[in-house]
């Protein structure tokens, strides 16, 4: 056959292919686009809602101000301008009350994973000397594990361990206490049952990409994607069709470290999600009652029900403006 021949039957098929890429790029963009403008909204009401729980509230807490600090250290990395001033004045303010675990013990790991390139010595002895004698990090009565949640007890405890052995982890000079105090959980670990919540799977993801392997992580991402709803969406308790921001976002944050190839389609389903459920305000509703294991619909428990939905919301925005930054470059030099 003639070269030019043939060359003029290939042609609408390459132009049809560079077509389709240059689509493809597009789409990319503008996704990248709507997404940096979401999260510049969620910055925003993020920092308002922090600033009126900083002047309200004399604690710390392990579902607000830890991830306020996470969420604007993760957004200035990838090029977002953040007021410097004010987020210095967060974090100032945070760690002036990071020994107050009034609230929860679970409040020291959180603000070592949200600030990790601070060494923090004080709250790394505070955490090692937590550590129970068969090796958990008991959740604290007032904790995210506990009184906030519906999980069961073992699957919060496990939790509470993994998170404050990856909190400990977060500096390099710390690794004798951390070897130390995960040889001490180990059996604790060991023994865990199945998962209750997407949370669980998120955190165990976690803990394997930091202390355990490749094929753990793959296998943990693997049951993740199977639980995403039909809307793109994951909920908290894992077989209730309903989804929420906070496991959204947490499962986002999961995935884009993990599984950014295989999961694909999962991740711009689940961002997807997460853009078209934005509020105007910048923040993410949030149904508590699929969360909390507190009864608060009697009419005298109002204003538990109303403080509850602001944590709840604060929490839920926080974990889908970490999830949606996890998956933009960083801009900052490593």
């Amino acid at each position: 056959m003639n070269p030019l021949t043939s060359f003029r039957r290939l042609l609408p098929l390459l132009l049809g292919f560079a077509m389709a890429m240059a689509r493809a790029g597009e789409s990319v963009r503008s996704d990248e686009g709507q997404v940096r403008a979401a999260v510049t909204k969620s910055l925003g009401f993020l920092a308002k809602e922090g600033d009126t729980w900083m002047n309200e509230k004399n604690c710390n807490s392990c579902h607000t101000m830890p991830f306020l600090l996470w969420s604007h250290r993760e957004a200035k990395r990838r090029g977002f301008s953040i007021d410097d001033t004010a987020f210095k004045e967060f974090v100032d303010w945070s760690n002036e009350r990071s020994k107050d675990t009034k609230a929860g013990p679970e409040v020291l790991a959180f603000m070592k994973l949200a600030m990790p390139d601070q060494s923090y010595p004080e709250l790394t002895k505070l955490i090692v000397g937590l550590q129970q004698t068969d090796g958990s990090w008991r959740p604290g009565p007032g904790g995210q594990f506990t009184s906030m949640q519906r999980g069961e007890v073992a699957d919060a405890t496990a939790n509470s361990t993994r998170i404050f052995l990856l909190a400990l982890a977060t500096q390099p000079a710390d690794q004798p206490l951390t070897d130390a105090a995960r040889e001490k959980a180990k059996a604790l670990l060991e023994k865990d049952t199945s998962a209750k919540t997407v949370e669980t799977l998120v955190y165990r993801t976690l803990y394997a990409r930091r202390f355990g392997n490749p094929e753990e992580v793959a296998t943990l991402c693997a049951e993740i994607l199977k639980l995403q709803h039909t809307d793109g969406g994951w909920g908290w308790m894992i077989g209730e069709e309903h989804s929420d921001s906070l496991p959204t976002g947490e499962v986002l944050y999961v995935l884009q470290r993990e599984a950014r190839t295989t999961a694909a389609d999962a991740i711009a389903r689940g961002r997807r999600w997460l853009l078209d459920q934005q509020r105007e305000d910048g923040g993410w509703s949030i149904d508590i009652t699929r969360f909390s294991k507190l009864d608060r619909s009697a009419p005298a428990k109002a204003k538990s029900f109303k403080d509850a939905t602001g944590i709840y919301t604060f929490w839920g925005s926080a974990w889908a403006t970490i999830g949606l930054l996890e998956g933009l470059p960083v801009a900052e030099k490593q």
